[in-house]
């Protein structure tokens, strides 16, 4: 398929992930600029009313200043009716603070941010989350320092939050060296519910031997009681989206394939699938999303390799017609690249599929984000 350039200038850092939401037909995209200089730091927000073919320009909704001077890359966007929520951290002299801004109407403006969770400890914060449903909206985090995976929801549209509730807690580190807690949660909602996932370990260590979940059906009120999506060793990190009482999430193995586990009564239960690479080959993190009529869509990066170094990449997606119960084979997105950025997002608009991924280099400097719409 056809790929379009989203940014106009490249990328400043291979960690500047980028994330997609969709609402009322229109993309929504956030990502960072990071650096040269730390004053140079800010969150950007661009969208699209025609599934990826041409984007707004970039809209900086927080911008590097004297108390708040460093941008932490990863992020987190999503979209719900008018509905558009940007989950960032920005770090400075003080410590570290989680902020969320949010749009009511679809983008076109933002009110003011909302700090959620501060901390001066050098730990930091981990990587957010956030999900919009019907009357809620739910941000959840890591505090590094203790473990433990939070979750703070809103029922005014973002304008005020409940006080933080702690989900459980994780003693996985993104960080082998100088052990980085943090689970790396992921968030889903749809309709009353919430879903909250996150990576852990029976000991500490930089893969997950779990992936555990949390839902509520009532809007963040009350939580069951943790269930596991998968106790195959992985990188952490799952991905959720949830549909009806349908709720998938994928995460990658240490041994690079994908973990695709669903769950048919709202999350209740899982059952897992495990998707092996290719001889040859790695696959990337995946993102998935639920369609229409219990279709499917699942898009990673499928990396070659020869004597353990990477070779190239490919985009590749593929389909289910049955609510993630059996997939078809595995189709190419883009032809081979020097290399990919290992985390693509993919959206359904409609019945209309796109994706967005960030291209590089093989010495891992970063170039620009695209976005493919699937035929």
């Amino acid at each position: 398929t056809k790929l379009d350039r989203v940014t106009s200038n490249g990328g400043s850092r291979l960690d500047s992930l980028h994330q997609v939401a969709t609402a009322n037909g229109v993309l929504h995209l956030a990502h960072p600029r990071i650096g040269p200089r730390p004053a140079d730091d800010k969150v950007v927000y661009q969208r699209s009313g025609n599934a990826g073919t041409s984007w707004s320009g970039e809209r900086a909704i927080f911008k590097a200043n004297t108390r708040y001077r460093k941008v932490s890359p990863n992020l987190a966007v999503a979209a719900h009716a008018k509905l558009v929520a940007v989950a960032f951290r920005a770090s400075g002299p003080s410590g570290h603070t989680l902020f969320v801004r949010v749009s009511r109407n679809g983008g076109r403006s933002f009110a003011g941010r909302v700090p959620l969770f501060s901390t001066s400890k050098a730990e930091g914060i981990g990587v957010p989350a956030v999900a919009i449903g019907d009357g809620v909206m739910a941000v959840a985090w890591t505090n590094r320092a203790s473990g433990e995976v939070q979750v703070r929801t809103s029922r005014t549209e973002g304008r005020s939050f409940k006080a933080a509730r702690t989900l459980g807690t994780t003693r996985m580190s993104i960080d082998c060296q100088s052990r980085v807690t943090d689970g790396l949660v992921g968030v889903a909602a749809n309709g009353r519910s919430v879903h909250v996932a996150w990576s852990d370990t029976a000991r500490p260590q930089c893969y997950a031997d779990e992936i555990r979940v949390r839902t509520s059906l009532d809007r963040g009120s009350a939580w069951s009681p943790a269930r596991s999506i998968t106790t195959r060793d992985t990188y952490g990190w799952p991905e959720l989206d949830a549909r009806g009482k349908t709720v998938i999430a994928t995460v990658q193995t240490t041994s690079g394939g994908l973990i695709v586990s669903r769950s048919e009564k709202n999350g209740r239960n899982w059952r897992e699938k495990h998707i092996k690479a290719p001889a040859g080959h790695l696959l990337s993190a995946a993102d998935v999303s639920l369609l229409p009529g219990r279709k499917v869509v699942l898009t990673y990066v499928k990396e070659r390799m020869r004597q353990n170094k990477l070779r190239s990449t490919r985009l590749v997606s593929r389909r289910s017609t049955d609510g993630g119960r059996t997939w078809k084979p595995p189709k190419p997105v883009t032809k081979d690249a020097p290399l990919l950025r290992m985390a693509p997002n993919v959206v359904a608009v409609g019945s209309r599929v796109t994706i967005v991924v960030q291209s590089g280099q093989l010495d891992g400097s970063p170039r620009h984000i695209f976005a493919s719409r699937l035929r």
